[in-house]
């Protein structure tokens, strides 16, 4: 083992299994993001993160899993950003020993296991239960929903999947939340923004939306694909994240879409994360009264 040109982590056993001697490992150019592990200083500095779930899978026994937030994190799942700084979950089968140490969240279930990018994590529709049942909030819980049945995901499932593989779980606690959430997922919502535009006019009264709606033209070509949409009323809503703003191209884009879609006759309603933050203050009557006026067209 060339403990000088090390990247990936290792634990201490293996290396002495190797023949290094613990002076070698206490090397100023190691560093033990856990006890029972190194990893080559600059590797650690990229990112101290990788690095600690690097070396926790080297100490993990063979059917020890990530789960819960990390395992969601792995399979690339929308997460709000209070969780950035979760502890690592690692998971082991019901009536096995869990893992006890600093920055670990040791669980004992029973779950799918599945490989992600080299790692080993609980399946999706496992952590979608599990972060209803332990981390995130209805709305939250929504979001991971809409992008599990995503039309953009090549593997995607169904609301139906979720619902049949939730009855697995009855009894759990905070179980409630999650069958609360699944019929509130929608497929053709692709971002949390739309999701909670979603949410946030479905608890204002107003009618659900039509998602992904195709405008098109008099010669039948597509024009825009709307996020949300009242297609009877010419009314159209768009979740602007941040690169609307600051890509240029998109911009420009954008402003060659909307007056196309004025041409036709359309209402669009531009909508911003602060937009959903005060609860829709601003948007809320906008929707309203496009709506009222399409209606008394």
């Amino acid at each position: 083992m060339d403990l000088d040109h090390t990247s990936e982590p290792f634990t201490v056993a293996r290396a002495l299994a190797a023949g290094r001697t613990r002076g070698d490992l206490r090397s100023p150019d190691l560093v033990a993001p856990t006890r029972g592990a190194r990893v080559g200083v600059a590797q650690h500095a990229v990112d101290p993160r990788a690095a600690f779930l690097g070396s926790l899978e080297e100490l993990a026994r063979d059917d020890q899993f990530f789960s819960h937030v990390t395992a969601a994190r792995i399979h690339g799942m929308p997460l709000p950003a209070r969780l950035d700084d979760e502890p690592i979950h690692l998971a082991s089968p019901s009536f096995t020993s869990r893992m006890r140490r600093d920055g670990v969240v040791g669980h004992r279930i029973k779950a799918t296991v599945v490989e992600v990018a080299g790692h080993r994590v609980e399946s999706i529709p496992d952590a979608f239960v599990h972060l209803g049942t332990s981390s995130l909030t209805l709305d939250e819980l929504v979001e991971v929903g809409d992008w599990i049945v995503s039309r953009r995901r090549e593997r995607r499932l169904t609301p139906t999947d979720l619902r049949e593989h939730a009855r697995h779980f009855t009894g759990a606690r905070g179980i409630a939340r999650v069958h609360k959430a699944i019929p509130l997922v929608r497929v053709g919502s692709d971002s949390p923004g739309e999701t909670r535009t979603r949410l946030l006019l479905r608890r204002a009264g107003l009618p659900e939306p039509v998602l992904q709606h195709q405008v098109r033209d008099g010669r039948a070509r597509v024009i825009a694909t709307l996020d949300l949409a009242y297609p009877q009323l010419l009314v159209g809503m768009e979740y602007d994240g941040a690169y609307h703003r600051l890509d240029a191209e998109q911009f420009g884009y954008d402003i060659r879409r909307s007056a196309a879609l004025d041409a036709l006759g359309w209402r669009i309603i531009r909508i911003s994360h602060a937009d959903i933050v005060d609860g829709g203050q601003r948007i809320l009557p906008l929707i309203r009264a496009a709506r009222s006026r399409s209606i008394g067209q």
